[in-house]
């Protein structure tokens, strides 16, 4: 998945291209932790219109309050999240989030260092590694490149070995972006610009029609030539 024989455009480069491309854009919707981490568990699978309704059911209901969720019984819990589907599994998540975050363990994470807490994070149920990784960016404050599937073929684009999935991804490149030293609003300034981008470059035809077209392909000079 990548140009042969170019060298990968910088994420910094591409940041900046996005920038230009697409101007300001909305942050990750929420207004508290658990907002955020409401948002994360329940899109997975799902489209962002159909967790929107469920949110803003969940906010009517709990004013997100992980102590009013836990109130909630089973069936009332799966009937406001209902439209982001997978209602039980989700559930359960949720649940396991709220108590751990009331928890001891869960009220001293923000002292533990990233990889304790990535551990921590995994460890509740039905969190995996995207989920962790966007808790800990938007909830933690914690530097974290997401390497869902839009960054995986941005990455791609830019000229990246990406693999097949989150981990072996993340695996290959953190390190190397890691030591572009961006910092934690740039971070979460990109994750949202990546997910505009993809939006715009799947109604373009393909990364490779609408990347290009912004400067964001493999070896380009800020001119677009080799």
């Amino acid at each position: 998945m990548t140009v042969s024989g170019t060298r990968p455009l910088p994420v910094r480069r591409v940041l900046e291209r996005l920038r230009r491309a697409l101007g300001e854009v909305e942050p990750w919707p929420g207004q508290c932790d658990l907002e955020y981490v409401c948002g994360a568990v329940l899109v997975q699978n799902t489209a962002w219109t159909n967790v929107q309704r469920a949110l803003d059911a969940l906010r009517e209901a709990t004013a997100f309050d992980e102590r009013r969720l836990l109130a909630l019984d089973d069936d009332e819990l799966r009937t406001l999240i209902r439209p982001a589907g997978f209602m039980r599994a989700k559930s359960a998540t949720l649940r396991s989030w709220a108590s751990w975050s009331l928890s001891p363990a869960g009220r001293g994470a923000e002292h533990l260092d990233d990889d304790a807490l990535r551990d921590a994070l995994l460890a509740l149920r039905g969190i995996g590694p995207e989920t962790a990784d966007v808790i800990a960016l938007m909830v933690f404050h914690r530097r974290r490149f997401i390497f869902d599937a839009y960054g995986r073929r941005l990455l791609a684009q830019a000229g990246y070995n990406v693999g097949r999935g989150y981990e072996p991804t993340r695996r290959a490149l953190e390190e190397r972006i890691d030591a572009e030293a961006l910092s934690l609003a740039e971070l979460v300034e990109i994750h949202g610009l990546i997910l505009e981008a993809g939006k715009r470059a799947r109604a373009a035809g393909g990364w490779e029609v609408y990347g290009p077209s912004i400067g964001v392909a493999p070896g380009q000079t800020e001119q677009g030539r080799p």
